[in-house]
């Protein structure tokens, strides 16, 4: 993610991994030259997203995409989160956003962006509907920029380029963490796996101040849960874990590493899921157990929750989002 300032917005490529369409052999990559940030998490100016800068493993991609109910490898329904709102409004900026009233819990809030960084942009709009939204694509606009996501509408809570949301409790030291309840319900059962995908972006930094850029930056580092992986798009970096399974979490998952400064580890599900009810923290603690560039001195700062789009994707929803940081 890069920064830049055009026409007094902000514009963030928010979404720090950027998948990569899958290859027959390995590509060249290139690094990472520029996103932009942000205004709050999504606002932004319309810089462009970075391309995703490490090479892919090429002919290894994940086996994702297959559909499945959507929730049958979740976790029980235990998760304490219950955060609820009863907030509505409609953002049908290419870069605007709102925070989201929490009712049963006046002391937190979230925010919604919008940030359609990318081109062409087409009117797409977000309704926000509680602690969700349902995104419209009106032409289904495809990226005119092979393998960059015209953009990530999201949810988050934490700072983020001077957005800063109510009662999150970070940032905080991941040494000191002991349970991230989070729920993520989406309808992406009923609108197929290509273009698109259903993702946490987690970001992590050296120092208690948290992030305040456009990146983590040195020291930093992003974490990603992918609901699925497209058919058409694999995360930045390596294959590094085949299938396998997370302690603490049902299912079974891809684990996709780029080591580039700051590095970044995504968890794909194996198995098409349109919701997760879990504990954030049990990816966090895999990562930091198999030294996927998180570590216990950095300091969790920003939960993001929502969809890269590379195109279509007209209708998509998150029914729900909610994460509490213990």
């Amino acid at each position: 993610m890069r920064s830049v300032f055009l026409a007094g917005a902000l514009v963030a490529a928010t979404a720090s991994c950027f998948a990569k369409a899958p290859v027959a052999t390995p590509g060249t990559g290139g690094s990472s030259t520029g996103g932009t940030t942000s205004n709050g998490g999504a606002p932004g100016t319309g810089g462009r997203a970075s391309t995703g800068g490490t090479p892919s493993t090429g002919g290894t991609p994940s086996t994702g995409g297959i559909t499945s109910s959507g929730g049958s490898s979740q976790p029980p329904s235990s998760v304490d989160c219950t955060d609820t709102s009863s907030f509505s409004f409609l953002i049908n900026q290419q870069y605007g956003g709102t925070y989201i009233s929490v009712d049963n819990n006046t002391s937190k809030n979230y925010y919604m962006q919008a940030n359609w960084w990318g081109t062409p942009y087409s009117n797409q709009a977000e309704t926000l509907n509680g602690l969700g939204f349902t995104m419209s694509n009106p032409s289904n606009a495809v990226t005119s920029v092979p393998n960059n996501p015209l953009g990530f509408p999201s949810i988050f809570i934490g700072a983020y380029s001077g957005k800063t949301t109510k009662g999150s409790n970070l940032p905080k030291q991941v040494s000191a963490l002991t349970s991230i309840p989070t729920i993520f319900s989406t309808n992406v059962d009923q609108k197929g796996s290509a273009s698109y995908n259903a993702t946490y972006d987690v970001w992590f930094a050296q120092s208690s101040a948290g992030v305040s850029g456009s990146t983590p930056g040195t020291g930093g580092a992003y974490l990603m849960v992918w609901l699925f992986k497209p058919s058409d798009k694999q995360p930045r970096g390596l294959l590094r874990a085949n299938a396998e399974t997370v302690n603490g979490v049902s299912g079974r998952w891809d684990v996709w590493y780029d080591s580039t400064n700051p590095p970044c580890v995504s968890y794909v599900s194996v198995d098409e899921v349109a919701s997760l009810q879990f504990d954030l923290n049990d990816f966090i603690r895999d990562a930091v157990t198999n030294s996927y560039g998180i570590t216990n001195s950095q300091y969790l700062s920003i939960v993001f929750a929502g969809f890269e789009v590379w195109g279509g994707g007209d209708g998509l929803q998150i029914k729900n989002f909610c994460a509490n940081v213990n």
